[in-house]
């Protein structure tokens, strides 16, 4: 029984379901777990078994259709569309398979991009901005487009963009599903490092065994349900 002091994210029997053709297709059935502060968890589970459905429900970009979300003591669910919105914006930082860079934009603005959203343009914000591009490797390729860079510097601009304003949760879907296997375990290596160091709490979906063996808990998400397991090769 974790101590509800510990207790950093909590699902409390959340259910999800979609329209499709006119018929409702239900995804996630009573989900009820508890993540603790700083973990690394890891979700494991087959294409289209409802992981970045569970992750935008976490995320707050959607809502369950029954269910409650606490994260950090602050009631998810119980928010506005609005209220919602900005706190996710403050509070969440977001890593893409698909990397979802701003094309018009260069390296150094899109990761200094939530900085802007949130109204922390000052010194020491940007300062921040600069050590994380350092950190990732790309401090000279500030005034790079994203369609100069390779698979592995778009994922590397993501991660900065995502910690770059100090949040308390990072959410990560499939960040090296687009990435070859020895760039993928340097990106995952890299998020395990920044994440940890800056002792973040990192939710992070993914179908692959070796990516879930850097997490602290895995857990695996099969028929619309999700059960812990002792060991990633055990999911």
């Amino acid at each position: 029984m974790t101590q509800q002091s510990q207790v950093f994210l909590k699902l409390d029997n959340v259910s999800k379901s979609y329209i499709e053709v006119g018929r409702q297709h239900p995804v996630l059935y009573g989900i009820t777990t508890e993540f603790l502060k700083g973990e690394f968890v890891a979700i494991l589970g087959k294409s289209g078994s409802g992981k970045s459905t569970l992750l935008n429900l976490i995320g707050g970009v959607d809502s369950p259709d029954a269910g409650e979300i606490f994260l950090d003591g602050e009631h998810l669910t119980g928010m506005d569309d609005t209220r919602r919105t900005l706190f996710r914006r403050e509070k969440i930082g977001f890593i893409f398979q698909s990397f979802n860079l701003i094309p018009t934009l260069t390296v150094w603005e899109n990761i200094r991009l939530p900085l802007e959203l949130n109204k922390k343009m000052d010194g020491k914000w940007l300062k921040r901005a600069q050590e994380l591009a350092e950190l990732v490797g790309l401090g000279d390729r500030l005034r790079a487009f994203p369609d100069r860079l390779s698979g592995g510097e778009q994922q590397r601009v993501a991660i900065a963009r995502a910690l770059v304003h100090d949040p308390l949760l990072v959410l990560a879907d499939e960040p090296t599903g687009n990435l070859d296997e020895v760039t993928g375990q340097q990106i995952m290596n890299l998020i395990d490092r920044l994440t940890r160091q800056a002792g973040k709490n990192l939710v992070l979906v993914t179908h692959s065994r070796e990516v879930a063996s850097l997490a602290d808990r895995n857990f695996v998400l099969v028929s619309g349900t999700l059960r812990e397991c002792p060991k990633a090769q055990e999911c």
